[in-house]
């Protein structure tokens, strides 16, 4: 599974253990090893608060890429601000493509 790979891997990244990860999203330890084997059901909520402690989206989370539509380049400023992303991006003027 996808998601269990992914999660794996990002807390391999940032040197994390499933327990830790845990701890800091606030999402029990069972569901997040469910994931991680394919066992247990996926709620949106805590997915997002694994996100926000892994530093990935949750398309990446997912499928293991960004994603395609999320526009890319030209970004000003990122932060997050409790549960929520806020992403700040150049807009181009009219005789700009």
């Amino acid at each position: 599974m996808e998601l269990g790979k992914n999660i794996l891997k990002r807390c391999t990244e940032k040197g994390m253990t499933v327990a830790g990860l845990a701890r800091l999203s606030g999402v029990k330890q069972p569901t997040i090893f469910g994931w991680t084997t394919g066992r247990a059901v996926h709620k949106i909520e805590d997915l997002k608060k694994v996100c926000v402690c892994l530093e990935i989206s949750l398309h990446q989370l997912l499928f293991g890429c960004p994603d395609p539509f999320e526009k890319q380049g030209d970004k000003i400023e990122e932060f997050v601000w409790g549960q929520v992303k806020i992403v700040m991006y150049r807009i181009p003027s009219k005789g700009e493509v």
